[in-house]
């Protein structure tokens, strides 16, 4: 994924400024996964752990944002359908990068995860597998900022 543009502005007075502005360029693979991490945000909203889960791979490692530690898609599922079972909280991640590896197998994910009914937010970053044509998350990392 590209993240770039930058133009420049010529004053009247002679005087220039640089205005930003950002546009996000995505190969295929790159697309693929962001789609998957809108689906993966939508069965969040939907309070759907199965629906979270599809994305990962059978050994994910996650380190929550406040540094508690997960190994295992059994046991990542048992904490989301813990998490959902009484008053499920709605949290997004808003991906700002992703870039596929030269071999096209491993991807990195970067960005900003926020909950949406509490105020915890902070960033993220994800390690993406392609195992038979399919990307999993492999490892996720989350990093309080409240």
């Amino acid at each position: 994924m590209m993240i770039s543009s930058e133009y420049i502005c010529i004053l009247s007075d002679k005087k220039s400024i640089v205005i930003k502005s950002v546009y996000i360029s995505m190969n295929h693979e790159a697309k693929i996964i962001q789609q998957a991490r809108e689906n993966s945000n939508a069965a969040i909203l939907k309070a759907d752990a199965a629906g979270v889960a599809q994305y990962w791979m059978d050994d994910i490692v996650v380190i929550s944002g406040e540094g508690g530690q997960y190994a295992g898609k059994k046991v990542l599922l048992e904490v989301f359908k813990d998490m959902f079972r009484n008053d499920p909280p709605v949290f997004e991640r808003l991906p700002s990068e992703i870039t596929i590896g030269d071999s096209g197998v491993l991807a990195w994910e970067t960005g900003k995860w926020n909950y949406k009914t509490e105020k915890f937010r902070g960033n993220y970053s994800a390690m993406w597998r392609k195992i038979k044509g399919k990307w999993l998350t492999q490892s996720e990392l989350f990093v309080s900022l409240d």
